[in-house]
């Protein structure tokens, strides 16, 4: 199976002209955008029964697609990804968008001061599952969503935000685990929520709390050097520090 990665332009009536980086093979095509620090997400096409090949990048909304290096995807994508990671999803007002034909629905979370709309999408084809997360920098869809579905609690939107999250971390696993994300966010969406935390995966939560520490163990150095702190609580940072290190170490044993 061999990675092909693209960039394709967008002409200027769609999507705002944007340009697409986009990595595909027969099994998945992932794609990110870049351009507009505000308004960016991440797509993944994954393949059921059925072989991708590379003729949608032949399509007339695009001015023109060039070959890149994985690397230029990698930085792209990776980008999008921590921006989404670090999203504010608190105080807004949350909705579910269910499809008739039961083959759609989305998660909304529209913020305001700044202006966000942030959505998880999944959609089931034919061909293939596709699963977006996307952030906007304007709330203009709000009132129609408001009076035509349903609302659901913050803790809802952010844990269908978190499982989707771990499901775009690792690209690899994306064919083994899409219909295991479609479960858990379609429970989510509808009355049956899982009552424990779903694991889709696991190193995705090992980083995240490597990350957490590490950035802890910053902050404590940044102190020591700034701050003139009196003796006894120099000693306590750090202590706290050794106690990072020990964490740090415990968890790259058992990963």
């Amino acid at each position: 199976m061999t990675d092909r990665y693209y960039s394709a332009k967008r002409k200027a009536y769609d999507h705002h002209g944007c340009t697409e980086l986009w990595k595909t093979n027969e099994s998945v095509q992932l794609c990110t955008d870049k351009g507009d620090p505000e308004s960016y997400g991440l797509i993944a096409y994954v393949a059921i029964d059925f072989e991708f090949d590379d003729a949608f990048l032949d399509d007339e909304r695009y001015d023109g697609v060039r070959r890149i290096t994985q690397d230029a995807f990698r930085k792209q994508w990776n980008k999008n990804f921590d921006a989404l990671q670090k999203a504010t999803l608190h105080g807004g007002e949350y909705y579910i968008k269910k499809d008739e034909t039961g083959h759609r629905f989305s998660f909304n979370a529209f913020l305001r001061n700044p202006s966000r709309h942030y959505s998880i999408t999944c959609t089931k084809e034919e061909e293939c599952a596709v699963i977006e997360i996307e952030v906007e920098s304007n709330i203009v869809g709000r009132r129609g969503t408001a009076n035509h579905h349903r609302s659901i609690a913050e803790s809802t939107f952010i844990k269908a935000y978190k499982v989707a999250l771990e499901f775009f971390f690792d690209g690899s696993a994306m064919p083994v685990n899409h219909e295991k994300v479609w479960e858990v966010l379609d429970a989510l969406g509808g009355s049956n929520e899982p009552e424990k935390p779903v694991l889709i995966s696991a190193d995705y939560h090992y980083q995240a709390a490597r990350e957490l520490m590490l950035k802890r163990k910053e902050e404590i150095k940044i102190r020591l050097l700034e701050l003139d702190d009196v003796p006894s609580k120099r000693k306590e940072l750090r202590a706290e520090m050794r106690g990072i290190d020990y964490c740090v170490s415990v968890l790259d044993k058992n990963h």
